[in-house]
């Protein structure tokens, strides 16, 4: 029965609370105060031994061969010089002591060799001195016994001795300070057993330690604990060797051959983990890079200290060492002085201190060991001083664990309190995928009952199996993982949840956020990004989506689809006329329609306000043009009806075949011109399969306009020039017209015209203008020399170019560039287009005029209602549409009206050029008329470049014999 519980029984409520005081007192203050006190009386009192010093003795040296026998190495030992001690190197060492008068006639007396040679050495007591008239008795020899002590090799000498000198003969495996000395045998004993007992001390507490740690290490899984126990040994060696003692371990004496490698690993091993050790201890004082540089140079010091000790002689082993300990010293002193003003505690501070206390003193006993000096160290004080130092050491790293065992456990306290508090959904799994903990709002949103077993409850019973490994990486990377619960039933709504997770061995650790909501509001912003909120069809991007994703199957597995474009008819006139609402309600009852011919694999979009795109996937387009002709017929065949008005709507669609080189837009806009083709063609579908012609047109159209639109050229088109004729001198000059030309490659030669109404549907025409402006100025430049006879360069641009203010901007800056050759330019603007806009036409045109170039009035005659805007509009020339020129002859109708058109112009200070010019009587009519120009057939086509120059005039162009003459005629006409 314990005091305390006497105590509980024998007292009150009161008495119960004194009683634990008084037990506390007792086990906490009482016992332990009086264990210390016991502690420091052992120490104040005597001690059982003292240490005592031995008598050195003078002694003569020889460093000879072991053929010497004692009788040799004696004679010459005695010419010797004498001397207390001699640093001798390893090999055989003749040693001749003198010994003091009396040496053994009273007590028992003992000689005392330091050294610990290879084998154990021969001593002899040498009998007999030499004459003092010089002459030398015999010397008797006396073996002395020798025993391998504690302290060096023993021999104690007989009583009443009348030797007067000792001689040994010793094979040191070590270079070594050999020195002897007389030692009473009481106190040799007694001093043996007092380096004994400090050997015991240090052996004893520093293993105790060590072991103490190691168990530490084992149980709590701290490593730390591990190189700590592993540095105090390597200190219980270098502590040995810095006092003599390491000849010898536990009792067991080691080798000479093999001391010398322990103590190069000692040093080695122990370089090692003080670098490894220290940056550890420290690391939360010092910053990363700090931590990387310090470990970089002990590690690359290591590399040259293994080197070196494998290398080196042994000579260098000792400066070697010195060396290293100073380098050590170095790199521990730079962390604990980082350290020392990065402490936030006092209990951090004193503990830095008192390791650096400890450190000096374990680098001066290894510098004292490196040279040589471990007799100025006193066997208990030097074990004492070690002993200390370690428990120094290890105290402050326990104490620095232990700060981080606290944090660790501080953080486990926050973790438990944020694992019941957090809005997140924190898990445990063991290695069997199971659940082991689920915190509560865990439970809540997997909905698991409290009372529920989870042990039972497997991850794979809520979500689909994943890849842990792929799934913690991402979690360190700061990336979570979306993933959804398993459904029970089709009907139940779906649920999505960010996971981040990650693996502690063979469990795993992780978070679950709900994130459905978020997810369904995500997924309906797609679908209004993706959707036409009018008609509940896919707009421009959502389709475009799905066709890139038709364009990476084709690619990758060869799954042909087809795309249709269809276009409705007189929408715009319904807005215009009913209204936007009655317009909407018509594009939704088109939509239904066209759903209801559709697969549910088959998409349908509307990219523009009366555009649409059906996506056909695994099909060809020779295979959609019966579901393609069908909803054409639905559409075309019956009105439409919005409350009692009926509406009848006109629609054309194209199809194709998307190859596997298109982008979305690409496949659009060949799609968009199949159905143009229709609108022409006045049929309801166009089909262009796979190897239609049309289709590769376009694609090579496609390919011009990237080239031009990338670099500014292509190596498809190019300039051809048509000779523009005067009437009034056909002779002096050599006018001509510059058209675009494409490049017949390949198979499939492409049409200009073609290229250009595509240019101008794609918006790509202005990018074609700029090329030939530029193109033109450049080879005038070039060749100006040979352009003597061009007075005039005819060149168009188009409707869309001349409305688009930054070409306006480009083409300026063009001209600007060569001014003297954009006077010989005359820019033709179709009719039609000069009369969209009359201001801006007009604008454009004094702006040329202002530069010096001429400006003429293409297809002038095509609408018949241009004669009244001609005044406003100050147009240098007109040239009259080819059309009216070509069938001229055939009636008296049209010969008035070209006749009006001439007339009017030479009214309005203005020239004619007639193109289209195809006979000799259409050109002496025209003549006749007194037109200023003609172009056509009948003078010449297109020309290349190089035979305009090769020409002074427009004779030699032309081919027609019947022309030659009518143009020598009028030629000579002009000149009579």
């Amino acid at each position: 029965m314990t005091v305390k519980t006497l105590l509980s029984r024998t007292s009150g409520p009161s008495s119960q609370s004194a009683a634990g005081r008084v037990w506390s007192f007792l086990l906490y203050r009482a016992i332990p105060i009086l264990i210390g006190l016991g502690l420091a009386a052992s120490l104040l009192l005597q001690p059982r031994y003292t240490n005592s010093v031995g008598q050195p003795l003078t002694a003569r040296f020889l460093h000879a061969g072991t053929g010497l026998d004692p009788a040799r190495a004696l004679e010459q030992l005695r010419s010797r010089p004498t001397r207390l001690a001699e640093s001798a190197p390893a090999g055989p060492v003749w040693l001749l002591a003198d010994l003091p008068a009396g040496t053994g006639s009273a007590d028992r007396t003992s000689l005392l060799l330091p050294a610990h040679p290879s084998v154990a050495p021969d001593c002899w007591l040498v009998h007999g001195l030499p004459d003092p008239h010089g002459t030398a008795a015999a010397p008797s020899l006396e073996t002395l016994g020798i025993r391998n002590g504690l302290l060096g090799q023993q021999m104690r000498l007989p009583n009443a001795s009348t030797a007067s000198q000792a001689l040994c003969r010793l094979n040191l495996s070590l270079p070594a300070r050999l020195s002897i000395e007389q030692w009473p045998s009481r106190e040799l004993s007694d001093t043996t057993a007092h380096t004994a007992h400090a050997i015991g001390l240090l052996e004893g507490g520093l293993l105790m330690m060590a072991a103490f740690l190691i168990i530490i290490s084992l149980t709590m899984r701290e490593h730390p604990y591990t190189v700590l126990a592993c540095w105090i040994l390597c200190n219980l060696r270098l502590g040995a060797w810095a006092l003599g003692w390491d000849h010898q371990f536990l009792g067991v004496i080691i080798p000479p051959d093999l001391l010398i490698w322990l103590r190069k690993l000692t040093v080695l091993i122990y370089f090692v983990l003080t670098i490894q050790f220290f940056t550890t201890l420290f690391q939360p004082s010092l910053d990363a890079a700090t931590v990387r540089r310090l470990r970089l140079v002990g590690r690359t010091s290591a590399a040259c200290l293994l080197a070196a000790l494998l290398a080196l002689p042994h000579d260098w082993f000792q400066l070697t060492i010195f060396l290293t300990a100073w380098l050590a010293t170095a790199l521990v002193s730079v962390t604990l002085i980082h350290g020392l003003f990065r402490f936030n505690t006092r209990s951090q501070l004193w503990h830095t201190i008192g390791v650096c206390l400890a450190l000096v003193i374990l680098l001066t006993g290894l510098v004292l060991a490196g040279l040589a000096r471990t007799a100025l160290v006193g066997p208990f004080q030097g074990a004492a001083a070690l002993l200390l130092c370690n428990l120094l050491i290890a105290l402050a790293a326990a104490d620095k664990m232990r700060e981080d065992r606290q944090i660790r456990l501080r953080q486990r306290n926050d973790l438990i309190a944020r694992d019941t508090l957090t809005p997140l959904g924190l898990f445990t799994l063991g290695a069997t995928r199971h659940f082991e903990h689920l915190n509560p709002n865990a439970r809540e949103i997997l909905d698991i009952p409290p009372e529920s077993d989870l042990h039972a409850l497997a991850w794979s019973d809520f979500f689909p199996k994943l890849d842990w490994l792929e799934i913690s990486v991402a979690t360190e990377q700061g990336r979570d993982t979306e993933i959804q619960r398993i459904q029970a039933t089709p009907d139940t709504p779906a649920r999505s949840f960010l996971l981040r997770a990650t693996l502690v061995g063979s469990r795993i650790e992780g978070s679950l956020q709900d994130i459905s909501a978020r997810t369904e509001t995500i997924r309906k912003l797609r679908l209004m990004a993706d959707n036409d909120p009018l008609t509940d069809t896919l707009n421009r991007r959502g389709i475009e989506k799905t066709m890139q994703k038709a364009i990476e199957d084709l690619q990758q597995a060869n799954t042909p689809c087809a795309l249709a474009f269809l276009d409705l008819d007189h929408l715009k006139r319904v807005n215009d006329l009913f209204g936007h609402s009655t317009g909407d309600t018509l594009l939704q009852m088109v939509c239904e329609r066209l759903k209801y011919s559709l697969s549910e694999e088959q998409s349908l979009g509307r990219i523009g306000n009366d555009e649409f795109i059906i996506l056909f996937p695994g099909m060809r387009a020779g295979d959609a043009r019966r579901a393609a002709q069908d909803m054409i017929e639905s559409l075309n065949g019956s009105a439409l009806y919005v409350g009692e008005r009926a509406f009848q709507l006109k629609s054309a669609m194209g199809l194709i075949d998307i190859d596997r080189n298109m982008t979305p837009k690409d496949a659009i806009a060949a799609a968009s011109r199949a159905c143009r083709d229709a609108r022409k063609q006045h049929q309801d579908v166009v089909l262009y399969e796979e190897n239609a012609r049309e289709l590769f047109d376009h694609i090579d159209e496609l390919h011009l306009f990237e080239q031009l639109e990338s670099t500014g050229t292509s190596e498809d088109i190019f300039l051809e020039m048509q000779p523009i004729m005067s009437l009034r001198h056909p002779l002096q000059t050599l006018n001509f017209e510059a058209l675009l030309r494409v490049r017949n490659t390949g198979a499939r030669p492409l049409q200009t015209g073609k290229i250009i109404q595509a240019a101008e549907d794609s918006g790509m025409v202005t990018a074609i203008d700029k090329w030939v402006f530029t193109t033109l100025l450049e080879w005038m430049s070039k060749h100006h020399l040979k352009l003597g006879q061009t007075r005039q360069v005819n060149v168009n641009l188009s409707g869309v170019s001349l409305n688009d203010d930054r070409f306006i901007n480009v083409l300026f800056g063009i001209l600007n560039q060569q001014p003297q050759f954009t006077r010989r330019l005359c820019v033709e603007i179709t009719e039609g287009v000069a009369l969209q806009d009359l201001e801006r036409t007009r604008q454009f045109m004094r702006r040329l005029q202002r530069m010096g170039a001429r400006v003429a009035l293409d297809d002038f005659g095509a609408g018949y209602t241009s004669f009244s805007y001609l005044k406003e509009l100050p147009a240098d020339m007109i040239k009259i549409d080819g059309t009216l020129i070509r069938d001229m002859l055939a009636s008296e109708a049209n010969i008035a009206i070209v006749n009006s058109i001439v007339d009017l112009a030479h009214n309005l200070g203005m020239e004619c050029i007639a193109e289209w010019v195809e006979d000799v009587a259409t050109l002496r009519a025209l003549t006749d008329m007194g037109v200023d120009y003609v172009q056509g057939y009948v003078i010449s086509g297109s020309r290349p470049p190089l035979e305009i120059l090769a020409c002074d005039n427009i004779l030699p162009l032309v081919g027609d014999p019947a022309t030659r003459a009518f143009i020598e005629e009028i030629s000579g006409r002009r000149l009579s």
